[in-house]
């Protein structure tokens, strides 16, 4: 009777095991996050890129967990296209794995910092929609797009860009490190004014929220506020 007792209660404590794995299991289950970023090398931003990069390197890919998804995009002259794309990584599930990739991903970065990548146009909606794109096709429930621009719109001749309705749908976006030009300086009013059409604009899209971050520190918070 011992020995079945004994039995039981090994079989219980296997069970109860199995249990709490598989609720962990769940409770990780949803939690994925495809964060697409921005980066605008067009007129002078384009000497942000050694700053962007460190920020990324500090607080975006250290966030990452396995399973996450980034997408650094590129803000230039004509900025719907795939060639924009200057990185695409979904983190394996394993964590060895996933370190190796984050290093990876830190040195294609850092060969962006020191390029001399600039474009006389700022195509933002383009890179925006071609953003958008790639975040809808994640299967990842958190979809995040952080813009590193003065938010500037500067088309060249001949392009015309247009916003869905629901273009934003589901996608929280965030702007940093919104360089202010000179002009901005001569009349704050236009920065404030800048920062607040582009919140409208985000709205109209159906953008799932919109927020401008000026302490950068604060980044790895809001990544992990959107996970939830």
């Amino acid at each position: 009777m011992r020995r079945e007792s004994s039995s039981r209660a090994g079989v219980g404590v296997t069970l109860l095991a199995g249990v709490a794995l598989l609720a962990g299991c769940l409770e990780m289950e949803g939690s994925e996050s495809a964060v697409s970023v921005l980066i605008d090398v067009s007129g002078t931003y384009a000497d942000e890129k050694a700053d962007v990069v460190r920020i990324l390197k500090r607080e975006v890919i250290p966030a990452l967990a396995p399973g996450d998804t980034l997408i650094a995009i590129l803000v230039d002259s004509e900025s719907y296209e795939t060639d924009n794309v200057v990185a695409l990584t979904t983190l394996d599930a394993r964590p060895s794995r996933a370190n190796a990739q984050k290093l990876a991903l830190s040195q294609r970065l850092d060969a962006l910092a020191t390029s001399g990548a600039r474009a006389r146009h700022t195509d933002l909606p383009g890179a925006m929609m071609l953003a958008s794109e790639y975040l809808r096709e994640s299967p990842a429930p958190n979809r995040v797009m952080l813009v590193f621009s003065d938010l500037h719109e500067d088309l060249p001749d001949g392009t015309r860009r247009a916003l869905r309705d629901d273009e934003f749908a589901g996608i929280h976006l965030v702007a940093m490190n919104v360089k202010r030009l000179g002009s901005d300086n001569a009349d704050p009013e236009r920065y404030r004014r800048r920062l607040e059409e582009w919140r409208h604009r985000v709205e109209a899209a159906g953008g799932a929220g919109w927020q401008v971050v000026m302490d950068t520190s604060k980044l790895g918070g809001v990544l992990e506020a959107i996970r939830g």
